[in-house]
Parts: C-alpha cells; sequence; structure tokens
C-alpha cells in the first residue's frame, strides 16, 4: 500500500540531522504576564499572549484564524513557534497547521470540551502529497484512514472529496520529540488515535530514536477518555506553568461535570496577577 511505501521511503530520508537550536521566541520585554487559571475544561485566561497567524514554520488557516481563538499562555504559544522552527530546520518546506487554542480571555469553546485555560492547542497533522513532498496546510482537518491516506475531511465541516494527502511519518515524530524536549514548557499529553500512536512509535524504534524518548512518547501519547477521532489532529496539552501553581490560579485536574448545573459554562473569573487567589463559582 502507498502508506507503507512513503512510510520506508520517509525512514530513508530522515537521516541523522543534527537537533536544531530553537528560534522565534517572543522577546522578554514582549512577554505578557498571562494567567491561566482554573482548569482546562472550566478556566479562564488572563493577559493571554496571542499566537500570530503564521511564523517561521507555522501557519494558522481559515477558518481557524478567524475564530478568535489564537491565544494561550506564554509558555503554549512558545512551545508552537520553537518546535514548529525547529521541524522547519530539519526538513525544508515544513509548515505546521495550528487550529484552534482559546478565546482571548478563555471560557467556553464551541465544539470543545476543553481549551478554556490557554494550555490546549490542536494541531493539524503534516501531510505529504504522492510525492513524498510537504502537502502545504488547506482549510481541512484530513481524516486518516488505516492506510494513512486521506480523501475526506470531517473538521471544521465535512468535506467528501478533499485533495488527497498522506500522513507524513518523519515530520509528525520530529514535532513530538521537539515538543517533549522543550526546556522550559511541560507536555503533559498529546491525545492522538491508537491508529496514530502506533505508526509514530513504530517509526521512532525504526529509527533507532533515544529509549528515553520513545518511553516517554509512550506516556504522553494517548487517546482523551469517552472521545473518538483524533485521526485528524493531535490535542496538545501543556502543565500548568509554576507560577500560577504557586498562586492557587491553574489546576492540572479537570473539573468534574455536576449532574444538573445551569452555571457550569458560564465564565470563570481570572484575576490579575495581584490577586492572591482564584474563586470559582460554585456548582
Amino acid at each position: 500500500m502507498r502508506f507503507r511505501y512513503l512510510a520506508l521511503a520517509g525512514l530513508l530520508l530522515w537521516g541523522n540531522p543534527a537537533q536544531a537550536e530553537t528560534v522565534g521566541e517572543i522577546p522578554e520585554e514582549e512577554q505578557p504576564d498571562s494567567v491561566s487559571c482554573g482548569s482546562t475544561n472550566r478556566g479562564a485566561l488572563y493577559d493571554a499572549a496571542m499566537l500570530p497567524a503564521r511564523g517561521h514554520g507555522f501557519v494558522m488557516a481559515e477558518p481557524w484564524r478567524s475564530r478568535g481563538t489564537r491565544y494561550g499562555t506564554v509558555e503554549l504559544v512558545q512551545l508552537i513557534e520553537q518546535s514548529s522552527a525547529e521541524v522547519a530546520s530539519l526538513f525544508k518546506g515544513s509548515q505546521l497547521s495550528v487550529a484552534d487554542m482559546s478565546h482571548e480571555q478563555g471560557g467556553p469553546l464551541r465544539m470543545h470540551r476543553s481549551h478554556q485555560s490557554g494550555r490546549d492547542v490542536d494541531l493539524i497533522y503534516y501531510a505529504m502529497d504522492a510525492d513524498g513532498e510537504p502537502f502545504y496546510p488547506d482549510s481541512h482537518m484530513a481524516y486518516y484512514t488505516r492506510e494513512g491516506q486521506a480523501t475526506h475531511a470531517k473538521s471544521p465541516r465535512r468535506v467528501e472529496n478533499i485533495p488527497v494527502r498522506y500522513f507524513d511519518l518523519k515530520r509528525n515524530w520530529a514535532l513530538v520529540r521537539a515538543m517533549m524536549r522543550n526546556p522550559d514548557v511541560h507536555v503533559e499529553h498529546i491525545f492522538v488515535s491508537p491508529r496514530v500512536k502506533r505508526w509514530l512509535l513504530t517509526y521512532a524504534a525504526h529509527i533507532s530514536e533515544n529509549k528515553a524518548t520513545i518511553k516517554r512518547a509512550t506516556k504522553v501519547l494517548h487517546a482523551p477518555r469517552d472521545v473518538k477521532g483524533h485521526n485528524d489532529h493531535m490535542h496538545v496539552r501543556i502543565g500548568c506553568p509554576e507560577e500560577d501553581i504557586a498562586a492557587g490560579r491553574c489546576r492540572t485536574a479537570s473539573a468534574p461535570k455536576p449532574r444538573k448545573s445551569k452555571r457550569w459554562n458560564r465564565l470563570v473569573h481570572c484575576p490579575s496577577p495581584a490577586d492572591v487567589t482564584l474563586k470559582l463559582p460554585r456548582t
């Protein structure tokens, strides 16, 4: 099958490139004092950092660009910029397609259960064309079959016939590796489908990736509970920044949803850094 052929080609073309230096950091004097409040499924965001519409190695295409969801903590924005830049440095023509992050002040986001506190981002898998060349991001979140081929999309709207593309093993693994190795940001979860996890870990083993890196990836890559899919994108979640934990604002654990509550989807108040604690409305 074509996927197996391209996977083998990816193994041969990978080589052993040196790890690229990370670039694209927000200058210190321009960094907002972002605060992640509450949990990812019931939280808010203060003084958010905004991801540019495009940068070195990444782009946020339509329709996501117009959804007002280009915001996150400083740490999340830097993770996206640095990791995509590293992949672009390793593989010419790489363009990471970024989908939803959070609203500027966080809170509920349509079509998502989480993404409320600036610590979540959806990244569309790197793809390649039939010749093995990078497939430039378009407006589709392509759904990959067991053969590693995508001809339709289920999100952000269902489209039956899209330009054919293939799952890019080498770039997707390079992205996962770059994010996990980031010294300044703790990647807590990378939600993918079981089949995508199997592809990535098998590929990592084939290229003799560092055993410690594979072990970490085995824990970080997994399917989210009670959610099907993730054959069309990876959902990355970073841990709470230490400063926000110390102030009692950021919560790693998901907030339990009460069986009956009209107040559940109301915005959680996110205080300024001058405040000491976060007071969540009772549910």
